[in-house]
Parts: C-alpha cells; sequence; structure tokens
C-alpha cells in the first residue's frame, strides 16, 4: 500500500496570492513489512525548507598557552548539561569545557596509571564518545578507557577482543583484530566499528569492517563479548611489488600497496539500528544488526549502486558521510571533489522525508587529505552540532553551529503515517 506524505507548510502567515508548496514524499510497505520513503529530485537549493547554520560558539586561539589554544583536535563531544569535551592530541589531553566556553578542567592525560590514556603518537583514528548518564569514552584501534565527566577511570581494556574472537554472519580467516567504540546510546550499548582481514592470495587480501552492538554492565565495565554485528564495507588490498633481474634469480627492489576506495557510507542510530548507503547512490538502508532492512530512503529515482568490482576511475561518489540526530534525522554529507568548496548536507527527518540542504562556511569537518573520511561531528539534539573546523594553516578551532530554518520549522521527532 502506498501512502503519500506531503509536508505542511509550517512558516508564518504570508502574504494571499503566495503559497509555498510542501515535499511530498511517497511511502510503500513491502510485503516483507519493509518501508521505502520516496521522495522526488528536487532542485539544489529545493526542499520544503531554506535552513542556515547559525554559529553560536568558538573555541580555539590560535597565540598563547592557555587551554583554548589547540594543538591537533581530533574529536569533540557533549554531554546533557552542554560540557564539551575537546580530544587534542597534541598536548595529548581532554580538555572540558562549560556551555559557554570556559574552561573547567583537563583529563585523560597521556600514560597507563588511574585516570591517563596510552597516546601512541601515530593513530589517526581516535575518537571520544559520550555516553548517558555520566561516561566518556576514548580509545583507538587497540585501546578502549571510559571515565566520568570528573576524569574518575570507570573502565579500561586493551584490544577488547583478540584474534579469533567468532562474530555472528564473519567468516573470516583471523577473526576481528582491532575495533573502536564510535557511538553509544542512553540504554548501556555501545556501538564499535570492527575491522579483520581475509587473505585472497598471495599478493590480494579483504579487509572486512563490521559494525557491533555491545551491551556494556556495571558489573563488567568492558564491552561483553559481541553477540550483533553487521557488515559494513570491504575492501581489496593488492600488494605491488617492483622487481628487477641480475645474473642470478629476480629480485624484488621495492613495492607499494593499493587499497580500493571505500564504497560505503554508515551511521548508528539511536534506536538500536544502523543506515547504510552506498557512496554513489542516494539509498539509505535502516538495517538491524540482526540483518532485517526496516527502511529504505530514496531521493529522485537512484540508480542500482555500481558492482563492488567495478572500475574505479568510473565510480562516482556522491557521498561522504551519514550522521543521525537524536530526533532520528539524517544528515548526509556530499562529497566534495574539490575541498576548498563548503560542506554541505542534505537533511531528511526522522519519517524519511527530505527537507532541503544546508551548507556553511565555517570549513566544518574538512577531510584531512583524504574526501572519504571528514572529521567527526558531534550532532545534538535541536539542531545543534559540534565540529573540528581548520584554517589555512591547519589550526584547529571547536564551532558550535545551530540549524535553522526561514519559517522556524523546530527539529522534532514526528509520528509517522504508514
Amino acid at each position: 500500500m502506498a501512502v503519500l506524505l506531503v509536508l505542511a507548510d509550517a512558516s508564518p502567515a504570508r502574504g494571499a496570492g503566495t503559497p509555498r508548496l510542501g515535499q511530498e514524499a511517497t511511502v510503500d510497505t513491502l510485503e516483507s513489512g519493509r518501508i521505502v520513503v520516496s521522495n522526488p529530485a528536487p532542485g539544489r537549493g529545493g526542499g520544503s525548507d531554506e535552513w542556515r547554520l547559525v554559529e553560536e560558539l568558538r573555541l580555539g586561539q590560535v597565540d598563547g598557552t592557555g587551554p583554548e589554544v589547540f594543538g591537533d583536535v581530533h574529536d569533540v563531544a557533549v554531554d546533557e548539561k552542554g560540557h564539551i569535551y575537546v580530544l587534542d592530541v597534541a598536548s595529548k589531553e581532554v580538555r572540558v569545557f562549560d556551555r559557554a566556553g570556559r574552561h573547567l578542567r583537563n583529563m585523560a592525560r597521556d600514560g597507563e596509571g588511574p585516570g591517563e590514556f596510552r597516546y601512541s603518537g601515530f593513530s589517526p583514528v581516535y575518537r571520544i564518545i559520550w555516553q548517558p548518564p555520566n561516561r566518556l569514552w576514548i580509545g583507538d584501534l587497540h585501546q578502549q578507557l571510559s571515565f566520568d565527566s570528573l576524569g574518575n577511570e570507570l573502565s579500561r581494556s586493551g584490544q577488547p577482543f583478540g584474534p579469533g574472537m567468532p562474530i555472528s554472519g564473519a567468516a573470516m580467516m583471523g577473526g576481528l583484530r582491532s575495533g573502536r567504540i564510535v557511538a553509544a546510546d542512553g540504554e548501556g550499548f555501545v556501538y564499535q566499528e570492527m575491522s579483520g582481514r581475509s587473505e585472497l592470495s598471495a599478493d590480494q587480501s579483504v579487509s572486512y569492517t563490521y559494525g557491533v552492538r555491545l551491551p556494556v554492565h556495571p558489573e563488567h565495565p568492558n564491552p561483553v563479548p559481541p553477540k550483533d554485528s553487521l557488515l559494513l564495507d570491504s575492501r581489496v588490498t593488492t600488494s605491488i611489488s617492483q622487481t628487477t633481474s641480475r645474473s642470478g634469480p629476480t629480485i624484488s627492489v621495492g613495492g607499494f600497496v593499493k587499497t580500493t576506495i571505500p564504497r560505503r557510507v554508515w551511521a548508528f542510530g539511536r534506536s538500536g539500528t544502523a543506515w547504510l548507503a552506498d557512496r554513489a547512490v542516494y539509498r539509505f538502508h535502516e538495517v538491524t544488526f540482526a540483518g532485517d532492512t526496516v527502511r529504505t530512503i530514496e531521493l529522485g529515482d537512484p540508480p542500482p549502486p555500481p558492482p563492488d568490482d567495478s572500475d574505479e576511475a568510473e565510480y562516482t561518489p556522491l557521498l561522504a558521510d551519514l550522521e543521525v540526530s537524536p530526533e532520528g534525522w539524517l544528515w548526509v554529507r556530499r562529497h566534495q571533489d574539490d575541498l576548498e568548496e563548503d560542506p554541505a548536507w542534505d537533511l531528511f527527518d526522522n519519517c524519511g522525508r527530505y527537507r532541503g540542504e544546508v551548507s556553511t562556511s565555517a570549513r566544518l569537518g574538512t577531510p584531512r587529505g583524504r574526501n572519504w573520511d571528514p572529521d567527526p561531528m558531534d550532532l545534538g539534539a535541536a539542531g545543534v552540532i559540534h565540529g573540528i573546523a581548520r584554517d589555512a594553516l591547519d589550526v584547529s578551532y571547536v564551532l558550535r553551529l545551530r540549524l535553522a530554518s526561514a519559517s522556524g520549522t523546530p527539529i522534532v521527532t514526528e509520528e509517522c503515517p504508514h
């Protein structure tokens, strides 16, 4: 059965003869129970609302020696009080600021003692994640620690799950070897990206990334072994050797590794599901950790995704990243060929209706050298986001921006007619 959803005009009263059309979306419920929301393709600048990102706070200074001078910010997290946690890898600590930007304390300094975190100096994947009501996770691919808001250590683990740990649906030689926590909810679960590798031949292997949903129990502060897992992406790595010959046998004089570009983007929602999409297609699937697709959102008439073995030279990415707000809104960051362009997002509400686009000149989340790996941002309630910006000298700043529309549309979780 198909249902036509029309997004009503929520703007203030307008003059006669100037009606504003709502955004229409068609909703189909398949026999499997999956809901498909189809949105017509808008012209760029289209959608039912004109959105903007308003800067509310800027943390960071170029000169000085105070806590507002950042070296290399890798991540930012925000708690329910609005306290801002800034992970500065250059200074090897997490700095905490209140909602107004006043410095409160430092925590998670470098070290191996209680309340300390070991910064290896070469990991590009440090993350911090706030988990209500009072737990901050910090980790990389090899260690996961958690602290309360005052910096007291709550839990510590090295490599969470060793080689060979069985994962449902993961038929891989060597199992999952490393992981990092990338999301958490208020129901006592954390969401971890875990990677593994399977050898195809002497010079080729496949790298896998799985999403794993883990409960954290008070009596077992470290995550228990994973039960719910979902394949997120797989990439082929080829070792290419350059050779030369002499009077004896052929010898290797050097080589390099070629890895295919990632073809998927994903995000973890607050309702125990994950969102997945091929980077070349405006089609997004909400999937449970049991592997069931419960909802699909489409924009326009998207084609089938290219096969995984298609020529990379002909692969045209459209998407760079996904984020899900506490209200269930989907933020889709567009791919940028030119990293000097302003980053832009397409917005879908919790019912899957396309709500328009928004961009910012603040350079928020600008990728560092790889367009498919933008800096993370903290997407909070009511359209408030905190993220990392970098100037021309690569100096780090932390920004708080608020999503606002010309019509005053609130960012809320709506009841969706299906």
